[in-house]
Order: C-alpha cells, then sequence, then structure tokens
C-alpha cells in the first residue's frame, strides 16, 4: 500500500516537545522497519512539515511508524493508486 503524508509541526510546541519531535524525527529516518520503503520526502522550505510516499504492508503497519508524531505534528494521510504513465 502506498501512502502521503503531510505534516506540518504544531507551531506551539514547548522546547521538551520539540526534542521529541527530533527523536521521532530521527527515528524515523535511521530506524524504518525492513518492509517500510520511503520512496520519497520533501520538507518544506520554511522547515515546518514535510510531505512523504511511503510504501508499507498495512495501515497498521503506517501508523505504528507515524505514532511517536503524535500531538507534535498534524498530519494527513492519503492513500495512493498504483500505476502512472
Amino acid at each position: 500500500m502506498r501512502f502521503i503524508v503531510c505534516s506540518r509541526q504544531r507551531p506551539d510546541l514547548t522546547a521538551d516537545e520539540r526534542q521529541r519531535l527530533y527523536a521521532a524525527a530521527e527515528s524515523f529516518y535511521t530506524k524504518m522497519p525492513a518492509d517500510v520503503k520511503l520512496e520519497a520526502d520533501y520538507i518544506l522550505a520554511d522547515r515546518s512539515g514535510s510531505y512523504s510516499v511511503l510504501t508499507v504492508p498495512d495501515r497498521e503497519t503506517l501508523d505504528a511508524i507515524m505514532a511517536p508524531f503524535a500531538g507534535l505534528v498534524v498530519a494527513e494521510i492519503h492513500s495512493l493508486l498504483e500505476g502512472g504513465p
């Protein structure tokens, strides 16, 4: 299954919450499960958020990957159709 995750950092984060966000982001990039593929990742120019395209075995896996970001970002997750030119 392929998803695009559109996330934006909450603007009112405390210093502790920002540290949790940085730790979650580091884990996202360095500890990705073997059955998950990060196909594309675009960080917004103002560094307030990102757009990531991931292929995962199921939605539950994606939810587990996104769990550390709960309360730190506002995320929209959209499923993508396979195929194209």
